[in-house]
């Protein structure tokens, strides 16, 4: 863990195991809106990590979805209470 401030930010450190890359930082920012939503920025800081960021990015065929996949994910099950996948 790099830095906490609940519950608005959390920044730590990430690494794909499986590759031979240095590990990155990401970041996740909570803001609530004027009108009670609120909204989640996810920033994944991927210098030196060339595969990591096209892996996290849905590049790669049979490598997941990237951040857009599971942030999506993340939006269906809050607004639902169901996955995209069960």
């Amino acid at each position: 863990m790099i830095e906490v401030d609940p519950p608005h930010k959390l920044v730590q450190t990430w690494r794909a195991t499986w590759l031979d890359e240095p590990p990155t930082r990401l970041t996740y920012e909570i803001r609530e809106g004027d009108d009670g939503v609120s909204s989640l920025t996810v920033t994944h800081e991927l210098d030196g990590a060339p595969q990591t960021a096209a892996q996290t990015a849905g590049r790669i065929e049979g490598a997941g979805g990237g951040w857009a996949e599971v942030l999506s994910d993340l939006k269906t099950l809050l607004e639902t209470g169901r996955s995209m996948h069960a």
